[in-house]
């Protein structure tokens, strides 16, 4: 796959199958987003990947709390289309009935860390976008999540999942796509060249 039609093709997935994803798959899919250009080398990240049912079902009870609490912002948010608010809602609380997610974290919780913060956040997003591109073209499909920050449920889930790390940054799901969604209309005005 060219590196063209991975940027170009991939979607946000809100929908999988439930077939498990291969842990060498994962691994590889990881193992790409420690590839990533960092801030001055700190490799400030920490992946937790939860792809163990117990665990899963762990992750959802969290997120079902995160779906009422998002209620009322993503009701004002899609106020024309209370359809797109039940299916987020839905996605948000069983997370697509992803076999896997990757949780996101900073790896320390010190003064450099939160000093540095903005680096380092932008560090791991960084190596998140590599393993969504990684992850495409494996032909599975992805979700990057942050409402959990939003709700503020995000230090339950780092308590429950990477305890003595530092902050949340996402989450994402990963699962072989069970919905084909569209590419949504990029907007204008976004960017110049000056030349």
């Amino acid at each position: 796959m060219e590196l063209k039609e991975a940027i170009y093709g991939r979607r946000s997935v809100r929908k999988y199958n439930g077939q498990p994803i291969k842990g060498e798959d994962i691994k590889e899919i990881i193992e790409a987003g420690l590839m990533a250009p960092n801030a001055s080398n700190y490799q400030p990240w920490y992946f937790v990947a939860v792809a163990n049912p117990e665990k899963l079902r762990e992750l959802k009870e969290v997120m079902e709390r995160t779906s009422e609490i998002l209620t009322p912002s993503l009701t004002a948010r899609f106020e024309k289309y209370p359809q797109v608010v039940a299916e987020t809602k839905q996605f948000i609380r069983l997370l697509g009935n992803a076999p896997c997610c990757i949780l996101a974290f900073l790896l320390k919780d010190d003064e450099e860390y939160k000093r540095k913060e903005t680096e380092f956040v932008e560090s791991v997003a960084a190596a998140l976008e590599n393993m969504l591109l990684t992850a495409y073209e494996k032909g599975i499909s992805s979700c990057w999540m942050t409402g959990q920050m939003e709700a503020e449920m995000d230090g339950i889930i780092r308590e429950k999942f990477a305890p003595g790390r530092g902050k949340m940054i996402a989450m994402v799901t990963l699962g072989y796509s069970d919905q084909q969604p569209k590419a949504p209309r990029r907007r204008e005005g976004r960017y110049e060249i000056i030349l």
